[in-house]
């Protein structure tokens, strides 16, 4: 704000009414960027887009994306070689004046979040009833991104439709967060193991590369999840339900008899059908370089096999197997933390740790490649000591939040601060609501300039996920807003 305001003052505006300085706003940009003075009051038609980068595809991108955005009057592009050094793969500087619109760049990734950050501050001309052009407001964006790997976390439950998912997805891009983790609960369509989900799971294979095809010209890589260890129900707990065993009870075997919540993991056919599943996973999701493997929340082992194997040896080579199985494919292992810390530790006190004194021990054999997703849901602390122990071992690491604002902010600043390698924000099932806002809000700010005071609020995210309906061309009401119907749910009143 106090750069707003020196440009407010620097144009000579810092007088209203009675002396007081004008109510005036500047437009935002969420996240908010590195460095950014944007005019309240000064704007500029919105004619030519000057784009300074080394990577030809960069010209042909911005103008179909243009084109998509604004119509008949899309901007002319001009494409020319680098006018600056020094920027990073995600920098972008990006200017507005009389002149037009200039953006530097050192690759495509660089010019589509420039673009971003225009599209969110660029508005119709004034005084007609619809669209006859657009202007955008005198700017001056230095930008750079505070953290490496910024991602989400979406889960395809089985009520999930394709469109949601893919909002999900844009949104994301949009605030240039960098990958999506996609979480199948039930809902993917196996060619290898038909029965292993739902029937009529809508994450098919054709919905799978369709949303790939759109993330990847966005920007952001679609990372596949499948739980090796616990969760093997592929349904929430409290549901009470198996996307597998409800339907088919004779493959029995392959998990664990107590409600099949684990995977038994003593049963070599468990770990095949596991390794195709996750090569199956792979090669629809077009090969990315993550592979998250789950591993939260486990039981240990019931079955009589499993019991006859120290839980130790049983734990560190199945985990060393399916790491194997996503190295053979050219990816690179994500997994859950908790399983990993013993549960009653005093070093843990306030944090989550559900492992057992031989799952924390095998765990420290694990392959140093596998990424650690510390996640922690509660407020703002000054310390994060899981994410220090993981760090100490030579794991890299992820911050990993979820509703609290607070805790979203801390995180990403202790990500900033060295503590992580990045942040992996989850949502679970709030993927629509006030929650929706607050998270993707928050997230998008922690991850890309941690520290920083985002100044985009609610009516900008609507706005921006408005826009991104109109790239989808919704036609259903029920497809926009954050609620499915006109009236939110009514709240549950405690009795």
């Amino acid at each position: 704000m106090k750069k707003i305001t020196a440009f407010i003052t620097a144009l000579g505006l810092t007088t209203g009414l009675f002396g007081a300085p004008p109510a005036m706003v500047a437009p935002s940009v969420c996240p908010e960027p590195a460095s950014c003075e944007i005019s309240p009051t000064e704007y500029c038609p919105l004619e030519t887009v000057r784009i300074g980068c080394p990577d030809r595809s960069a010209g042909q991108w911005a103008t179909s994306h243009l084109e998509e955005w604004y119509g008949a009057y899309a901007p002319a592009v001009k494409v020319s070689s680098l006018k600056k050094s020094g920027l990073g793969p995600e920098d972008y500087e990006l200017t507005v004046s009389e002149k037009g619109v200039e953006i530097n760049a050192g690759t495509l990734q660089g010019v589509r979040y420039a673009l971003y950050s225009l599209r969110q501050i660029a508005i119709p001309k004034r005084g007609t009833v619809k669209v006859e052009g657009w202007i955008v407001p005198k700017s001056v964006i230095k930008d750079s991104p505070a953290l490496a790997f910024r991602g989400i976390h979406i889960c395809w439950f089985h009520e999930t439709e394709a469109w949601e998912v893919e909002r999900l997805v844009r949104m994301a891009a949009y605030y240039k967060m960098n990958y999506a983790v996609i979480e199948s609960w039930g809902s993917f369509r196996s060619d290898i193991a038909p029965w292993y989900g739902w029937p009529d799971g809508t994450m098919t294979k054709q919905e799978v590369a369709r949303i790939k095809a759109i993330a990847d010209d966005l920007g952001i890589t679609l990372i596949p999840q499948i739980n090796v260890f616990g969760h093997a129900t592929m349904s929430r707990d409290g549901a009470g339900k198996h996307a597998a065993l409800d339907i088919n009870p004779e493959y029995q075997p392959l998990f664990e008899p107590s409600a099949g919540w684990n995977w038994c993991l003593s049963n070599p056919e468990a770990r095949k059908l596991l390794t195709a599943l996750i090569g199956e996973q792979l090669e629809a999701f077009g090969n990315p370089p993550f592979f998250h493997i789950g591993g939260d929340e486990a039981e240990a082992p019931s079955c009589p096999d499993c019991i006859g194997i120290p839980y130790s040896e049983l734990f560190l080579n199945h985990i060393k197997a399916m790491n194997e199985a996503v190295r053979a494919n050219g990816a690179r292992t994500m997994m859950w933390h908790d399983m990993l810390l013993q549960r009653g530790d005093p070093r843990w006190n306030g944090f989550y740790a559900n492992g057992t004194p031989e799952t924390a021990a095998g765990f420290l054999d694990f392959p140093r490649d596998i990424i650690i997703c510390d996640w922690f849901y509660g407020g703002a602390k000054e310390e994060y000591p899981t994410l220090e122990y993981f760090k100490s071992l030579g794991f890299k690491t992820l911050t990993c939040p979820w509703l609290d604002r607070g805790g979203i902010r801390a995180q990403g600043l202790s990500a900033r601060g060295g503590k992580a390698d990045g942040i992996l924000g989850t949502l679970w099932h709030h993927y629509f609501g006030e929650d929706l806002v607050n998270i993707y809000l928050t997230l998008a700010n922690s991850a890309w300039n941690a520290g920083a005071e985002n100044h985009a609020g609610r009516h900008q995210f609507l706005s921006h996920l408005r826009q991104v309906g109109w790239d989808m061309q919704v036609k259903d009401p029920r497809h926009t807003g954050i609620y499915y119907d006109e009236l939110p749910p009514e709240p549950v009143l405690n009795n």
